[in-house]
């Protein structure tokens, strides 16, 4: 989807504009002026669609997280912990005798320092709840400011690159495979291909 969106975004601009030309053409019958005016006004209505990719790129954030955190709750509810105040990774390992590796601690921080504020921030529609939680969020949301992968303006943040989300996803997506793991879970890989949903053991297979 992430990966999509913005072709198909762009495909049915050019078919709004397609449609607006020939809109002011049938309305000026000839005339140039007429035919320009009105183009003018009617592809106007098209450049705000433009801003339609950050809301999706806002709204996958959210959606991603969401994911993240609804798995936490699960797994902590199968742990018989309190899902209200543990369902955190390493609250989950420790409920199982197990313990998270360093590689694993870094994608929980980063997620925690980083994503929850921006994901709660977007969620209250930017009215300043972004660094209410801790103050060293302030300094770690700046430096994803600094590398480009979101932007703070004035009318709130904006991510402006899709591939910083696809990395959160697949961060989110490691981590929680590996607390499956310490938990003693089953996990399947699915792989859509030609029409068909094929479920795999492993992620070694699908790549075979």
């Amino acid at each position: 989807m992430l990966d999509r969106f913005p072709s198909l975004l762009e495909e049915w601009i050019e078919k709004l504009k397609e449609e607006v030309e020939q809109l002011a053409k049938e309305y000026a019958e000839g005339d140039y002026e007429v035919y320009r005016d009105t183009y003018n006004s009617e592809i106007s209505r098209i450049y705000p669609c433009y801003e339609e990719e950050l809301l999706f790129n806002q709204s996958m954030l959210i959606m991603v997280y969401s994911y993240y955190e609804s798995f936490l709750c699960r797994l902590a509810k199968e742990s018989g912990l309190n899902v209200k105040t543990d369902a955190r990774p390493s609250s989950i390992a420790k409920a199982h005798n197990g313990t998270i590796e360093e590689e694993f601690l870094k994608i929980s921080t980063f997620l925690h320092e980083k994503i929850l504020p921006l994901r709660n921030e977007l969620c209250h529609n930017n009215n300043g709840t972004l660094y209410s939680r801790e103050e060293k969020n302030e300094s770690a949301i700046a430096e994803l400011d600094r590398k480009g992968y979101i932007s703070m303006g004035n009318d709130g943040i904006s991510f402006i690159d899709r591939k910083f989300i696809k990395q959160v996803l697949d961060g989110e997506n490691k981590l929680l495979l590996k607390l499956a793991e310490i938990c003693g879970f089953n996990t399947k890989w699915y792989k859509h291909m030609e029409g068909k949903m094929i479920v795999y053991d492993s992620y070694d297979q699908i790549e075979e």
